[in-house]
């Protein structure tokens, strides 16, 4: 009964934790004349998509996006493209993290599951995720959670760093509030192995991965190749 006071708690929190609280609108909001001028001026990017090897993705693009923040609502689930080699692997990501998992970084944060819904959101002890355990579909080990929309996001005093997109479009016209949003970032964001190795930045047992997969995330082969080799060769039949 104890648990299931303390879920229902944190979902109630974090409501209208998207408000004046959150750090991403209480940072400093400095040269608002620029970002004036840049929101102005500024022209969504499109997603690759082809037969083809499309580049900001490792695998070509079949997803249906849901676009539930205010970042991926301006930047994609794309925004990837300088560095060829890693850019595909961190676009990868951006379907089962927060985009401030890696570009808000403070100490003392945590971490948890969230999900975004009709402009609110709840974060989650449990449930469904992808990529926490391996499962068998139709005789083939696939991973789990394929058509969970929650996320994993950094959460600062209780506040999950994040803005939903639903009820908070005006933002992104505001130049005061985009100035906030970019100053709360960091300038050094969280790289591979940040997080993919024993005791790093994700506490993935915490945050329900099996033990297999904590194994596996914190030795990752593909992890270790990118940072070991300048190029990576994939063979054709990959894609």
């Amino acid at each position: 009964m104890r648990k299931l006071l303390a879920i229902a708690f944190i979902g109630i929190i974090t409501a209208g934790a998207y408000g004046a609280a959150n750090p991403l609108l209480s940072s400093p909001a400095n040269n608002i004349n620029e970002w004036q001028r840049k929101i102005k001026a500024f022209k969504k990017p499109q997603i690759e998509t082809g037969k083809e090897y499309p580049k900001p993705f490792h695998i070509e693009n079949g997803y249906k996006y849901k676009v539930q923040d205010v970042c991926v609502a301006c930047h994609t689930y794309a925004p990837h493209k300088k560095d060829e080699k890693f850019s595909p692997f961190y676009n990868a990501h951006s379907t089962f993290l927060s985009c401030n998992t890696c570009h808000f970084v403070e100490s003392g944060l945590d971490y948890k599951w969230e999900e975004i819904k009709d402009g609110k959101i709840t974060l989650k002890e449990f449930g469904n995720f992808y990529g926490t355990s391996y499962v068998k579909v139709d005789g083939k080990v696939m991973l789990s959670g394929m058509n969970s929309d929650a996320r994993i996001v950094p959460v600062y005093n209780g506040v999950p760093v994040e803005i939903p997109l639903k009820g908070n479009e005006s933002l992104l016209k505001d130049a005061k509030a985009v100035a906030s949003m970019h100053n709360a970032l960091t300038d050094e964001p969280l790289k591979c192995l940040d997080c993919h190795k024993p005791n790093g930045k994700l506490d993935f047992m915490g945050l329900g991965f099996s033990s297999q997969r904590v194994k596996d995330l914190e030795h990752n082969d593909v992890v270790n190749g990118l940072v070991k080799y300048k190029v990576i060769h994939f063979p054709k039949f990959v894609w």
